[in-house]
Formats: structure tokens, C-alpha cells, sequence
């Protein structure tokens, strides 16, 4: 289904299993609007009602829309989805976010990307041209999110663009944020959830 704004693919990554796999968005895009629509029906399908924030059962989806990556229109929104430690009792929640990470990971091939599970030690995903890789974060492990986008710059070329938690995101912070490049911030607690997943970045280019 590479068509109609969509590249066809949605990746998903096993934290605990080191699995990595993709599913079709032509099974949720025909149905549900938008990659808001699409990761919401994922997460729902998915992730039991008495699953935690930090639960290796969560689910934390990152996703775009037919937009985004569209230079017609200059679409850059992509969003992030997965229950929070921000509320009481905790809730399904939503951050939306802007710059160029979103199209790149369009660029690259995919939809979005559902991460499950949780990694035994910190670790960062690489995804350059319908290829993914699971690579060791524990250099960057402590270091902050501006940081940590410099750092793998200089790893995997200026052209990679990132999206990064820091210590807050670690350290488990009910509020701590998502931070790629061009300013581009997510709320919503949702950079905790990343830290309980051992998941420092995600690294996109295509």
C-alpha cells in the first residue's frame, strides 16, 4: 500500500524479545484516520486496561500521518501514543510533535514504529532505508536528549534525525518529554515510558 500518503508499513520492535518485524498499514488505513486514528486502534487491540505506564505489556506507538512528508504541503506532524504515568489513576495519552523526524521516518520507510516490551540495558533504534537495527545505548545512557542528538550525529552522519529522552526520561519522571530535532517536543509523560523501555532514541533517515 505505498500509496495515498502512505509508505505501506508500520515497524514493530520487541524489546525483550530483540525481535523486530512490520505490519500493513492497509489493515488499519482504510478504517482509521490519520496516524492518530491508526495508533490509537493498535494500542487498543493490543494493550489490556489493567496495563501500567511502565509495563513491559505497554505499548509506545510513534506514527505519521498521509501528510506528513507531503512537501506540497510541507507536512511534518507525527505523534506519540501509549499510556501514561502523568495522570491518576494512569490514562491511554497523546503527544503530537513537528520538525523533521516524523517525514524522515516516512523517508525511511515506514508508517510508524510500535515498540513492546522492555530492554535488559539501554539501547537506541537505528532505522535507515527499510532496515532497523537495535543497537547499545549505554554511552549515552545519563546524558541529555540535545546531547545525545549531537553524539549520534557525529555516529551516523548530519543527516540522521533524532528523537531522544534524557536523565528525566531515565530516572522515570511522571512528566519527562521526547525531544527531536528542530525543537520538536512531546508531553504527555510519554519520554518515561521510553526510559522504563530502556529505549534512549530513535535514530531515523532515509
Amino acid at each position: 500500500m505505498a500509496s495515498f500518503g502512505y509508505s505501506g508499513k508500520i515497524l514493530r520492535v520487541d524489546l525483550s524479545s530483540g525481535s523486530i518485524s512490520s505490519i500493513s498499514t492497509a489493515d488499519y488505513a482504510d478504517s482509521f484516520l490519520g496516524g492518530r486514528g491508526i495508533a490509537t486502534k493498535i494500542y487498543w487491540d493490543e494493550v489490556r486496561p489493567d496495563v501500567s505506564a511502565f509495563d513491559a505489556d505497554n505499548r509506545l506507538i510513534f506514527m505519521t500521518g498521509p501528510l506528513t512528508g507531503f512537501t506540497g504541503l510541507a507536512g511534518s506532524r507525527w505523534g506519540i501514543v501509549g499510556k501514561s504515568p502523568a495522570t491518576t489513576p494512569e490514562y491511554f495519552n497523546y503527544c503530537n510533535l513537528g520538525g523533521s523526524w516524523g517525514a524522515h521516518l516516512k523517508f525511511a520507510g515506514y508508517e510508524g514504529i510500535i515498540v513492546q516490551g522492555t530492554s535488559e540495558k539501554p539501547v537506541y533504534l537505528e532505522i535507515h532505508d527499510e532496515k532497523a537495527h537495535i543497537k547499545d545505548a549505554s554511552h549515552l545512557w545519563g546524558m541529555g536528549a540535545i546531547a545525545v542528538r549531537k553524539k549520534l550525529k557525529d555516529e551516523l552522519g548530519k543527516s540522521v534525525r533524532v528523537a531522544a529522552i534524557g536523565p528525566a526520561g531515565e530516572n522515570l519522571v511522571s512528566l519527562a518529554i521526547v525531544l527531536a530535532d528542530d525543537g520538536a517536543s512531546g508531553s504527555s509523560g510519554l519520554g518515561a515510558v521510553m526510559g522504563a523501555k530502556k529505549l534512549k532514541a530513535i535514530a531515523v533517515k532515509g
